[in-house]
């Protein structure tokens, strides 16, 4: 791989890197909707515009119908007339009309299928329209959840906690000092770190000659 080519790589990575992490979900999908909306009102305006031209062809054929239905009429009056010349071109006119109706006629069905066409891409931008403004609804709801959820783990896990078990810690080592302090303090002073009380040699003496009398008493 050429150099040129690498840094362009490279380049085109970081741009999508850098660009992957400004999109916003929730903005995107609202702009996603905007541009959506933009092609429906596109859309909207075809359809206008088409069935303007389809109303206008329909009259079209309305006025050749009318004139074809005149030109018979033209034409057997001109014949109740004996005038031939009249009735050649009341004919005439009327051929020229129907000619004129079957070429329109065949033009309305090709406009009245691009109208339901149109029609069915603007319902079919709707109905996708909707289904987005509802994902939309949701993509919001799931973002807000994530939200919530993130802060209450980054509260649970923040610093902050860390702090408290490592103060809590820091406690019970200090206890635990004061204790062996007072372990060391009792050392020092004659004192046995046991909770058995020691007496002089003439108190336990006197404690034998009592027990043993208080023994022979009870005999």
């Amino acid at each position: 791989m050429g150099i040129f080519k690498r840094v362009k790589t490279i380049s085109l990575a970081n741009m999508n890197h850098s660009l992957d992490n400004h999109e916003d979900p929730i903005r995107m999908a609202k702009q996603y909707i905007r541009d959506l909306e933009v092609e429906i009102n596109k859309a909207k305006s075809a359809l206008a515009n088409q069935i303007y031209f389809e109303q206008r062809h329909e009259g079209l054929i309305v006025q050749v119908k009318q004139k074809i239905e005149d030109r018979k009429r033209q034409q057997q009056l001109a014949l109740e007339k004996n005038n031939d010349e009249m009735a050649k071109l009341a004919i005439q006119d009327r051929i020229e009309n129907e000619k004129k109706l079957i070429i329109l006629e065949e033009q309305s069905t090709i406009i009245q299928n691009q109208t339901r066409q149109i029609k069915a891409q603007v319902a079919n931008l709707k109905d996708t329209h909707s289904d987005l403004q509802n994902r939309k609804s949701l993509l919001i709801s799931r973002a807000n959840i994530a939200r919530s959820t993130n802060t209450i783990n980054s509260t649970v896990l923040s610093t902050q906690s860390e702090g408290i078990l490592s103060g809590l810690a820091r406690m019970e080592d200090k206890v635990s000092l004061l204790e062996a302090q007072a372990i060391a303090h009792d050392y020092m002073y004659g004192k046995t770190p046991t909770s058995e009380k020691t007496y002089s040699i003439d108190v336990e003496e006197e404690f034998l000659r009592v027990k043993e009398a208080y023994s022979k008493k009870e005999e």
